[in-house]
């Protein structure tokens, strides 16, 4: 719980719910503008989208780097790279299933928020 609140912290030093405008000190730090809940919600769009991106181009690299130990490996080698390329796969599905929940979760409070 602590580890959650400095790292809450770091974002948001003190709060100011009051403030309409304290927003916009954060607008040119991670391009979201807008007020507390548009931007949590985009902040959290931006963060799964650049952890997608991570695991999608290291999902990538291990396919070549598989492919590569398949063509090179020899007869050990074709089953340790079929093993990386399951792998590599099944990661990148949980990947997508996470952004999408995230995607769902966003919708849904706009949708019960009316915005």
């Amino acid at each position: 719980m602590r580890f959650l609140s400095v790292i809450i912290g770091f974002f948001v030093q003190t709060a100011h719910a009051a403030d309409p405008n304290v927003w916009g000190i954060y607008c040119s730090t991670f391009g979201a503008c807008g007020g507390g809940q548009t931007f949590l919600m985009d902040l959290a769009g931006r963060t799964a989208t650049f952890i997608f991106q991570l695991v999608g181009g290291g999902a990538v690299l291990a396919v070549l780097y598989a492919s590569v130990k398949l063509v090179i490996g020899g007869e050990a080698g074709k089953d340790e790279a079929k093993k990386i390329i399951q792998y590599a796969l099944g990661g990148l599905i949980l990947a997508i299933m996470g952004w999408s929940i995230i995607t769902y979760v966003q919708q849904l409070i706009v949708g019960v928020t009316g915005g």
